[in-house]
């Protein structure tokens, strides 16, 4: 399945010029035109999926993180096979999400205006009352390795079960690291806002993670840079073959 088409991926992301992307900044009044533009921007892009990791995915879709250890056993003995509950929805929330700790109170999630049906990425090693739990609220999933993240497979899957054919990658730094280095980038949209942050426990636009392959630094191809309302500015990369 990994050699079958996959989506188109983008990394749009809002930092402040010192790479941060989260931090007291975007409360500061100068970020409302640098809102207004980035809204602009990913409608531009078409997408019908946004792609983020357990830790944004917790803050921005679900009601936070599950203490696995409070689910009640589950009776069914589910089989490892990747679960559709809704496979035309218009738009998808994809929580990359290897252990299932979100927290979700429905399948369907929504952000100014609009509403996603939910999918969770899982590994394998997933327990059978989590699965239980994800069924029971309808919320569809799927599996992408054993007990680390194949994210090749997982786009695959995303393509061939739900037809997304464009997804935008939101984050956090570690998810969008993970992304990059495992060659599941095609394109990085960037909003510098101009704003300094300077906090030292931030996260930044890339984070290497644990479940990302060996460091290999990646090059990057300009593809286009803006001046956008508020004083920001819109760059645009291609990655390198």
């Amino acid at each position: 399945m990994e050699n079958e088409k996959r989506p188109y991926v983008v990394c749009h992301m809002v930092s402040s010029l010192d790479g941060r992307i989260d931090g007291d900044f975007f409360g500061l009044p100068g970020m409302a035109p640098v809102y207004r533009a980035n809204r602009e921007i990913r409608a531009k892009y078409g997408c019908t999926a946004v792609i983020n990791g357990t830790t944004t995915a917790a803050e921005i879709w679900a009601d936070g993180l599950l203490d696995p250890g409070t689910l009640p056993q589950s009776e069914e003995k589910w089989a490892r096979f990747d679960y559709a509950a809704d496979p035309y929805a218009a738009r998808y929330a994809v929580a990359v999400d290897p252990e299932g700790r979100l927290r979700w109170s429905g399948n369907t999630v929504e952000r100014n205006g609009a509403v996603s049906h939910v999918i969770e990425v899982l590994t394998e090693s997933v327990s059978d009352a989590i699965l239980t739990r994800l069924r029971e609220l309808g919320i569809s999933y799927i599996f992408a390795g054993q007990e680390k993240l194949n994210l090749p497979l997982m786009l695959t899957k995303l393509g061939a079960l739900f037809g997304i054919e464009r997804a935008m990658l939101t984050g956090g730094g570690a998810t969008n690291w993970a992304f990059l280095a495992a060659g599941c980038i095609d394109e990085i949209s960037l909003i510098v806002a101009p704003l300094a942050d300077g906090g030292r426990d931030a996260a930044t636009l890339f984070d290497r993670t644990a479940f990302a392959p060996d460091f290999v630094p990646v090059s990057l191809s300009l593809l286009g840079a803006e001046t956008l309302p508020g004083d920001a500015l819109w760059l645009r990369y291609a990655v390198r073959p």
